[in-house]
Order: structure tokens, then sequence, then C-alpha cells
């Protein structure tokens, strides 16, 4: 049989046809692919990893080398004396674990079958390491069947070992010498191997649980609240360390006791726990402190509750990002280079640095409520709540319930528990209070309590929340006109008017209207189904003679409208006919000779901010390209670059 084998080698060798009884299939074609691989079969690469290198290979498949090596030894104990080897590879052939009697680890020694070495195909041509790893099936492997001639000697029985996602990851293999031969070794092989892949997906679905336990852990010990855990009588289960820290006590010390028990009085009945509660407002003594506290009750599938309690300013805080009460402008985001706007801009800085009341002063459109918001985020209260609400917008029988918050059942259609008023929300921060004008004038009485005891009493109530909340007010109205026709207090007028500020209308700072243009050019250019390059002077033109009655507002609208039917350029017929036909042109609309980014020559610049125009204007036609854009302007990329850092342009 041998001879046969060894007769049908030299032939493959050869390159003449073999009769296929002679030789097993899977045998041949893994001759092939190592003839393929360009494996000699007489002189083999049995280089080995230094330890390190191995070290190195076993920390990466640390799972299968801690699993493998017990069911290694174990069956050691079973095969003592019998002459053989087992040993385990990683998936790339490389052996990282030999054990064996003196007699055949030394043997095998002599051969370079030692921890570190690599018997894949690639290296080694057919064994029951490599073979395994390309087909994924076991396989033993008879003296002259190895394609590398000096292992004809030895028979070698391998299985492949899978990991949880059925890739192979590695062989258990059992070695000998070419006497002791056994057709049940490849069933101990693949046994073993079996068991390993078992164990292996064991444990990756261990890990999975431990991980979930883990996250669920972290997840609970993130929530800012104190959570508990009721079974079905009330008694709590399980807790976090936040209600360990509410309590002052330990989880041995709250698990078993009624929530009851540890509040000292029955907040709530067997009915509302069954019903379910949320944000209802309690005023517990714990220890030696009073709290006022938020408590939530869920219950849960499995017919147990879990309590959700937390301060009732942290609430406060949860809501305030609910709604949305963040301010996201700054100074630097309040377009524009006209000394008007510049002496606004100063005046808002200034009003920024104290902790008075502020009152913005502009027609609709100006940007009242982001010079309100870059106040904020430029004050001491930059981390507090930013509140905004338009008086104009809400009923007037809302408005003071909005503003100051009411007790539970103090009116029709109140909720049970109360709310909190936007000015306990703003408590630590600021509230933006937008068309002051149209406030009631019976609400005022209110407002003006609070800008001067700085005190808020909840409709219903009859017990004071001291505030610390800094009012910004705007206005488009003429206030002094509301006073004399008795719309408005004068005493609540000049509270709000401490610091007051008048934000400029587009038409006073014509010289920023290309600024803005370019500005939302850049803005909206990339939600559009075509690319748009810039606008031609013939547009800007168009667009510096018109009044903007919409202030930046309407521009904003205008630009955005303009980028979704442009086709490269935004032409003077892009612009709606009202804005087109201000003024006269010359010669048809449409792409001119000059330059989209030159300044116009009938337009008093000074020479710092005709320069600052050029440059934006050139930035914003070539999509921000500096290099493009120094060619435009006939400048080196150098000088532009210093000419950016100059005027604070990115």
């Amino acid at each position: 049989m041998q001879e046969d084998i060894q007769e049908a080698k030299e032939l493959f060798f050869q390159n003449r046809p073999i009769e296929h009884r002679t030789v097993r299939p899977e045998i041949l074609e893994s001759w092939k692919r190592s003839r393929a691989f360009g494996v000699n079969e007489k002189k083999a690469d049995k280089r080995v990893l230094s330890k390190d290198q191995l070290r190195r290979r076993i920390d990466k498949s640390r799972d299968l080398y801690q699993i493998a090596v017990p069911v290694m030894e174990s069956l050691y104990t079973f095969t003592t004396g019998s002459g053989f080897l087992t040993v385990i590879s990683d998936e790339k052939g490389y052996v990282l674990k030999a054990i064996g009697d003196k007699g055949i680890m030394e043997l095998a020694r002599k051969n370079m079958l030692v921890e570190g070495c690599n018997r894949s195909e690639r290296k080694l041509g057919t064994n029951a390491i490599g073979t395994p790893l390309e087909t994924g099936k076991p396989i033993q492997v008879f003296g002259k069947e190895h394609y590398y001639s000096p292992h004809s000697d030895w028979v070698c029985s391998g299985a492949p070992i899978f990991n949880p996602d059925a890739k192979t990851i590695g062989v258990f293999c059992i070695i000998g010498p070419n006497e002791k031969v056994s057709f049940h070794t490849l069933g101990m092989a693949a046994a073993s191997a079996e068991a390993i892949t078992r164990q292996l997906k064991m444990k990756a679905a261990q890990d999975v649980i431990e991980q979930t336990q883990k996250n669920l852990r972290s997840i609970i010990e993130h929530i800012p609240s104190s959570l508990f855990l009721l079974d079905r009588n009330f008694i709590v289960k399980q807790v976090n360390s936040k209600a360990e820290k509410l309590f002052m006590l330990s989880a041995e010390e709250i698990v078993g006791r009624s929530l009851s028990d540890l509040f000292g009085e029955d907040i709530f009945t067997p009915e509302a726990f069954l019903e379910g509660v949320s944000d209802r407002k309690i005023t517990v003594q714990l220890a030696d402190r009073q709290m006022n506290l938020s408590v939530s009750v869920t219950r849960t599938e499995g017919a147990e509750y879990l309590v959700t309690v937390e301060p009732a300013e942290l609430l406060h805080k949860k809501v305030n990002k609910v709604i949305g009460s963040n301010a996201h402008f700054v100074f630097g985001d309040i377009v524009g280079a006209s000394s008007t706007l510049a002496n606004t801009i100063t005046l808002a800085k200034i009003a920024a640095e104290n902790n008075s009341s502020v009152l913005l002063i502009g027609e609709s459109g100006t940007g009242k409520e982001l010079f309100a918001q870059a106040i904020h985020n430029a004050s001491a209260r930059a981390d507090g709540p930013f509140i905004a609400i338009n008086c104009g917008a809400l009923p007037k029988s809302l408005i003071e319930s909005e503003l100051f918050g009411y007790e539970g059942g103090s009116f029709t259609g109140a909720k049970r528990e109360g709310r909190a008023g936007k000015f306990e929300l703003a408590n630590g921060g600021t509230i933006f209070l937008d068309e002051i004008g149209d406030m009631p004038f019976d609400v005022q009485v209110s407002l003006l309590r609070v800008l001067q005891n700085r005190e808020i009493t909840r409709i219903g109530s009859n017990k004071s929340l001291r505030m610390d909340v800094r009012v910004i007010a705007a206005t488009n109205q003429d206030l002094q006109k509301s006073i004399n026709n008795n719309a408005f207090r004068s005493d609540l007028y000049y509270r709000l008017n401490v610091f007051s500020i008048k934000i400029p209308p587009l038409r006073d700072r014509p010289g920023d209207i290309r600024l803005l243009a370019d500005y939302f050019l850049q803005k909206y250019s990339g939600f559009a189904q075509r690319k748009t390059h810039g606008i031609t002077a013939d547009a800007y033109r168009c667009l510096e003679a018109y009044a903007w009655p919409g202030n930046v507002r309407e521009l904003e609208n205008v630009i955005e409208r303009s980028t979704y039917i442009a086709s490269g350029w935004i032409e003077a017929d892009c612009l709606p006919d009202h804005i087109r036909d201000t003024i006269r042109h010359t010669g048809p609309a449409g792409r001119s000779d000059k330059k989209p980014w030159q300044v116009p020559e009938d337009k008093a610049y000074s020479i710092p901010i005709a320069e600052q125009v050029k440059i934006r204007q050139a930035l914003a036609a070539v999509g921000g390209n500096v290099t493009k854009a120094a060619e435009y302007l006939e400048i080196s990329r150098r000088t532009l670059y210093r000419k950016m850092e100059k005027y604070g342009l990115k």
C-alpha cells in the first residue's frame, strides 16, 4: 500500500497520470494545493518562532489555548506510554502546545516538530494539521501520503476546531510513528476537537451573559437617579449606588425593607403603584435632611416595580435638555463687518460680563435670540440652562402658568402633580423673554415681583421659591409708546431696560449683505441637488439695492431658495421678482465680467473692511480653497493665510 502511494507520488511530481484508486481524493487534492503553494517536497521551511513570538500567538488564541490544554492533559493521562504526541495549532498552523512521552517528544524535536513550528500546507504541504485548516474536515495522513518526503515515517490524525461563528481557528492533532498507527486515533482527535469546540461555544455564551450583566450594571450606575426594584409586595430587592448615597445606607441595609419604611411614611397607595406614577413631587425627612424629591413608579413585566427617585432640581435639568433649553450660538456666529454691528457686539459682550437685565430692541429677523444666546454663552451662566419663551405666541390664559408654574389641582386641567414653570427650569441660568411687549398687563406685575425679589410663586401656592435667573427680554415694539397707551408698565420697563441694546436692521449695514449672502450660500449649497459655485455681480447688486424689511431672516430665505434654483451660479434671474426689480439693469441679467468677489466701486468701504470683504467672497466663490482664492486675488497663498489670520477668518 505505501509502495503504491510512493509510486503515485513520483508520477505526480513528474506530472504524469495517476491511478486514482491508488491515492485518496482528499490526499490528491492536498498534493495539488501544496504544489500550487510552491512547497518543495524534499526541502521545507522549518523555522520556529521565538519565545516572544510564540507568547504573542498564544495570547491571540487565549480562549483556544486555555480550553484545549486541559483536554490535552486529560487525554495524555489515558495515553501515557502509547508513543503518540498530542498537539494543538492556531488558525495559521503554528503549534501552540505539544504533550507526549519523553521519547516521542525527543523524536519530534529532531524533526523540528516543537512548539512554535508551522505545519500549514503552505509551509510543509499535506499533513494532518495544515490539511484540516484548508478543508475544515478531519483527516488521517499515513506515512508517504505526506507531501514532504522526510515525514514519510509518521502518521498523524487531525481534526479542525471551530469558534462559535463556525470559523476554523485551530487543529487538534495526534502524531506518532508509522508502526503505532491506529484507525481509532482519528476518532480520538475528532472527539477532542469537538469537545473543545463545544466549550468555546459555552464560553462565548457565558461571556455574552457576563458582558450583558456588566453593561446593564454600567447603565444602571450611570443613570443620574436612585433606582429601587421592588417585588409585588413592595419590598426592595435591588438598588443602585445612587440609592445608597441618597439614604446613606449600604445596599445590604436597604434590600429587604419596604419603601414606606425607608421614607418614613406611606408615600404611595397600592393603587398608585398599580396605576403607575410619573414625576410625583414629595418632601421627605431623610436622617437630618429634608429633601424635595421627584418619584416615578413603573410596573415591570414580572409584576414587580421599578421606582426612580431623584432630587427635584435634577428633574428640572433633565426637562431643560428635553425641551432644548440650551444656547448654541456664540458671538463668533454673528456674521458681519460693519461698524454698526461691531458696536452692537461690543455692547453685548459688556452685557455678558455682568448680571443685569438686558433689553434687546430690534425689528423682526435681526437676530435678537442669536444675540441673547451669545450673551448667555459668554457669561458666567454658560453652564446653566437657557430657556426661551415667546410671550406673544402663548394664549394670555396660559402665559402665567408657563412662566411661574402651578400646584396640582390649582385649576381645571392642571396636572395632579403640578408643573414647574419656565423660571424654575431656568434657575441658575438665563431666561429669554421674546416679544415682551405682548405680555398681558396683569402678568407684568408678577414678572416685576420676580425681578425685584428674585422669587416666584406657583399658581395655587402660598410658598415662594428663591430664583437665581438672569432675564434677557426682546421686543420689536416701541415700548415707550406702549407705556403711553397703558399697555406696558413703566416700572417693569425700567427694570428690564438696565442694559438696552439696539440691533441694527440689515438696511443700516449694507456692507454686510454680501458677507451674509456668502455665508448662507455655503450653509445651503450642500443641501442643493446641483453644486452652486457663487453669486454673480448682478445678483449681488440686486441684493444690495433691496431694503430687506424681513432683515437677515428674509435674506437667508432668499439665498436658500436661490441655491435650489441656480445652475452653477446664483444669477439675478434666480432671485424673487420683487428683489430683482429693485434696480434697473443695463443689460440682461446674468454673469458679469466683474469677479463676483470684487467690492463695488460705489460702496464706501474702509480699506480693511473692503479687503476683508474681498477675501471672504473669494473664499466663498471657490468653496474655501485657499490656493484658488489666492490665485483669483493675485496674491501668494502665504500672504492670504496671513491676512486670514489678521481678520480672524477660517
